[in-house]
């Protein structure tokens, strides 16, 4: 388990070719995905592959490679993240060729319950007391373009008035509203929101999430 804002180890690859002319295409691809696009701050696992497995060296300011020798992108502030690739030919000529990928900025994490939510941590959702209970907490990345999964494991649940003054709180692990939970809930006429905030997430993307979003519900 890990508390996130968003890494990534898990991406689905396809190969991506950039040709210098029409006459004379590339020795080499480089597989991000199939939108050629890198994430900023976070560690984008890339492939390599030069026609007739031809010795090659690889280069870039936003390049790096793990214990297991793979090849990352860890883009910075740049629009755009260049790599170089440094190939010998059959003939021993040296060929310098580029790759360049765009950069976006890591999306926005929205939590759901039970697929309701908004981005804005100030808003509230209003939710009929049968729907309360065993409601289910799930994470959307609003704009992601690549693959996945993210999971809400824990969360903290905070009862307040109608004067926001503190009421009651709870420890929840899993990712729904639990029966002796929701008894509590039911059992205080006072409650005027129930407010989940302080999640911990499991997923293979390796996000690191800085700030998580607080859901407030109101019932009906």
């Amino acid at each position: 388990m890990k508390k996130l804002l968003l890494l990534l180890v898990l991406i689905p690859l396809s190969f991506y070719a950039q040709n210098d002319s029409i006459s004379k295409p590339n020795l080499s691809v480089i597989g991000l995905n199939n939108l050629n696009i890198a994430y900023r701050g976070i560690p984008n696992p890339i492939s390599i592959a030069v026609s007739n497995a031809k010795p090659y060296k690889i280069k870039g300011d936003n390049i790096f490679i793990n214990d297991e020798g793979k090849y990352f992108i860890k883009p910075k502030a740049e629009k755009e993240s260049k790599v170089l690739l440094e190939i010998e030919t059959s003939d021993s000529t040296k060929v310098v060729e580029e790759h360049i990928f765009r950069v976006k900025d890591l999306p926005y994490a929205a939590i759901l319950v039970n697929q309701k939510g908004c981005i804005n941590g100030d808003c509230v959702i209003e939710m009929p007391s049968k729907e309360i209970l065993n409601a289910e907490i799930s994470v959307k990345l609003i704009d992601y373009l690549l693959e996945g999964n993210i999971a809400v494991t824990g969360f903290r649940i905070n009862l307040t008035n109608s004067k926001g003054d503190f009421l009651d709180s709870f420890e929840i692990k899993g990712n729904k509203i639990p029966q002796d939970v929701y008894e509590e809930i039911m059992a205080n006429t006072k409650i005027s929101l129930i407010i989940l905030h302080k999640f911990i997430f499991e997923s293979d993307l390796n996000l690191s999430i800085a700030k998580t979003p607080v859901v407030k519900i109101r019932k009906l």
